[in-house]
């Protein structure tokens, strides 16, 4: 047997040499996915002899795809090219960017982010003339859109089933946002897996040729797939050659089109599959497992397993109860510096896990008051900044020449401020041209609108011809700096300006190994293909590997482990989220996120609630998340009301969940509270007790603004009347 199959268990070593039919591997987590699919990519190159080039492994993040990319590479050194091993947006891009004209798409599209997008609803609604009519935030506006170009909905269709003012306002952003998009050649995230299913859909030409240019595929993290990433997948393989591999247990992305059916019925896709299971965990501890198994059992629209492993017992999960949300993040500030003076761990050692973005807040003041460095991933990414967004619309204005980038460039000019830059739009448009064009071809029109267009018209069009050279990104984005002007606006000496400077530096350095990796060739344009892979970057590309603790959404950590985690603000409608107790799916995939968070944990996991304090969040008093209720005692060891005092010293109570119910049961009878008495809250006035619940009780509100809420009953904010 070769050595790298020797490493693997049996599992995992039929998962690799099954290859005459459709292969579904069951990865629970940490069972050595990356390692099987790797290892099947080695084994059909040196065992079945096919090449390279004709294997497609596709993925959903940079950071998973140049993972298996260097462990081919190093597996087997020897080959003259790659396999296709891309993300799905990637391979997308390759497509339409060779074929995307036989459904009326320009090779060079321009890849529209976020920011962009959000400027383009503006000037839409603004020539609408409903820039001030509408009360729904561009951020929902941009959801609907997607919801709706995903659901294929027509503007008749959705004309005849919307009545509501605000979204018939909607319907005519939509129908400009099309027609915007179509003429001028952009497409957003959505478009690139759409735009492709369009093209094999309705070309079976082009489909064929893509289907014939891979003898297999593999696919990774199956379980985040929506419907039309299937059908790519369905269409591109052949018969027998696919091999998918996931977890539904990690299903926890059904809010872009994720469906967890989709791996749950693969087998009724393809009846002659089959489905091994990859069950022995090589990350966590018996005890962080054990709690996972006990947990995600709960879920019912699953495939059943039970994750095993031969690594040690492990320190017990410790689970703490805080007075507010400022102790909460004083619990692991305290406990991350006890831990690391240990010289057990190191700062990078250590991942702090949440639901929801604005709960960092307390982590990051605290962390900073006590010196502890942290790294914030969803946060403000790099690419994000200021100086790196006016860098990369610069080379997009010399490179795709697109309006939106033109228009960015034409905002750094002195002396061309936003009257001057809407009048050249104006003009632009009054003469069937492109704002490109007008800046350069008719630079004689420009000028009598603002005199100052000289320089910006040379740097536009040194910078074009040197892009088309197709000859480094770093020296044709140095040369575009350089006559734009750019760098004149910063002063050496000021702190802020320098570390512009800095990250345009580092920006550089990043051009430069993009320049050494990248293999030229007549038919590709190496400062295109950098912008195209700037613009699919995701959130973990931006992880870095620093001596610093990690602060990140669940979501974000996918796909990640270490040996310290903590979930913090496992509270009643924080996590699991309020909108998830509207359905059955809703409250599974919650559920699947928290087993997400407890694995990723490989030797000691710290979960944290607060209980007691108002939060607008919850819009109430925070409680335990029915989740901490779910976990079995038996698993965890549990302190309670720990409440920091101003000195930093703290109190609290260590007690097992039985003998805090026997306690929470004294309080009850001595107090004589049943269902029906009348109670009155500092916060939400009179109200009638209409539950009681463990350590809670349910409370109906006179106000009905504040209806029914869920107050402690050892909360002090409440006195019985």
């Amino acid at each position: 047997m070769d050595n790298y199959l020797e490493d693997l268990n049996k599992e995992q070593l039929e998962a690799v040499i099954n290859i005459d039919r459709p292969v579904r591997i069951i990865a629970g987590a940490g069972s050595g996915k990356t390692k099987v699919i790797t290892s099947k990519i080695v084994y059909l190159i040196k065992n079945q002899g096919i090449a390279p080039k004709k294997i497609l492994a596709v993925t959903f993040t940079n950071k998973a795809a140049n993972e298996m990319k260097s462990r081919v590479i190093k597996a087997l050194p020897e080959i003259d090219n790659t396999p296709m091993i891309t993300t799905f947006h990637a391979f997308c891009v390759r497509v339409l960017r060779e074929d995307g004209d036989c459904i009326g798409l320009s090779r060079d599209f321009v890849i529209v982010d976020a920011s962009e997008q959000a400027k383009i609803i503006n000037k839409i609604k603004k020539r609408l003339g409903i820039f001030d009519d509408l009360t729904i935030n561009n951020k929902k506006i941009s959801y609907k859109l997607s919801k709706w170009k995903s659901e294929k909905k027509s503007i008749e269709e959705l004309q005849e089933t919307i009545f509501n003012n605000d979204e018939k306002k909607l319907i005519r952003i939509y129908d400009a946002y099309i027609k915007e998009f179509d003429e001028n050649n952009y497409v957003d995230f959505d478009d690139l897996i759409l735009k492709t299913h369009l093209l094999f859909s309705s070309d079976k030409n082009t489909l064929l040729k893509w289907r014939n240019r891979f003898d297999y595929i593999l696919v990774d993290e199956f379980q985040d797939t929506n419907y039309p990433q299937f059908d790519l997948i369905r269409w591109v393989s052949k018969e027998n050659n696919l091999t998918v591999v996931g977890d539904p247990d990690q299903t926890i992305y059904s809010w872009r089109g994720a469906k967890v059916k989709i791996i749950l019925d693969f087998s009724k896709v393809f009846p002659n599959s089959k489905t091994i299971f990859l069950n022995q965990n090589y990350r966590s501890t018996k005890s962080i497992l054990n709690l996972a198994n006990q947990f995600i059992s709960l879920n019912q629209n699953r495939e059943e397993k039970i994750i095993h492993t031969n690594n040690h017992e492990g320190k017990s999960i410790k689970i703490n109860e805080a007075s507010t949300r400022i102790s909460e993040a004083k619990i692991v500030a305290n406990k991350i510096q006890e831990i690391v003076k240990s010289k057990k761990y190191s700062y990078s050692d250590i991942y702090v896990l949440y639901r929801i973005n604005a709960w960092s807040q307390e982590f990051e003041k605290e962390f900073q008051n006590k010196g502890i460095p942290f790294q914030l991933i969803g946060g403000f990414k790099f690419k994000d900044r200021k100086v790196i967004k006016d860098v990369t619309a610069m080379l997009k204005a010399v490179s795709f020449k697109d309006d939106i980038s033109v228009e960015h460039f034409l905002s750094l000019t002195p002396k061309v401020g936003q009257v001057s830059i809407e009048k050249l739009v104006q003009k632009a448009y009054e003469i069937n041209s492109s704002l490109f064009d007008l800046v350069t071809k008719n630079l004689e029109i420009a000028l009598t609108i603002n005199k100052n267009l000289k320089e910006v018209s040379s740097a536009l069009i040194k910078g074009s011809e040197l892009s088309e050279t197709n000859f480094s990104v770093q020296e044709t984005c140095k040369k575009v700096i350089n006559l734009s002007g750019y760098m004149s606006r910063f002063n050496v000496n000021d702190k802020e300006d320098q570390e512009a400077i800095n990250n345009i530096n580092a920006y550089y350095d990043q051009m430069a190994n993009y320049d050494n990796e990248y293999n030229f060739s007549n038919d590709s344009n190496v400062v295109k293909d950098f912008l195209y892979s700037e613009a699919l970057i995701s959130d973990q590309d931006d992880l870095k590997t620093l001596n610093k603790v990690t602060l990140l959404t669940i979501h974000a950590a996918k796909g990640l482990e270490n040996k310290v985690v903590f979930i913090v603000g496992l509270n009643r409608d924080v996590f699991p989220s309020y909108m998830s107790f509207m359905s059955k799916d809703s409250l599974e995939e919650e559920r699947r996120a928290f087993y997400v968070a407890i694995t990723r944990a490989k030797e000691e996991l710290y979960i944290s609630y607060v209980s007691g304090e108002y939060s607008h969040i919850s819009k109430g008093e925070l409680i335990q998340s029915k989740f901490i209720e779910e976990l079995d005692p038996k698993l965890y060891e549990i302190e309670k009301n720990i409440y920091f005092h101003p000195d930093n010293t703290y109190t609290s109570t260590k007690a097992s969940n039985i003998n805090l119910k026997d306690k929470v049961e004294e309080k009850l009878k001595k107090i004589n509270l049943i269902k029906g008495d009348i109670i009155d809250h500092i916060v939400f006035g009179k109200g009638s007790v209409v539950k009681i619940q463990d350590k809670y009780i349910s409370i109906a509100f006179e106000d009905p603004k504040q209806g029914v809420k869920m107050v402690p009953i050892n909360s002090s904010t409440w006195k019985k009347i």
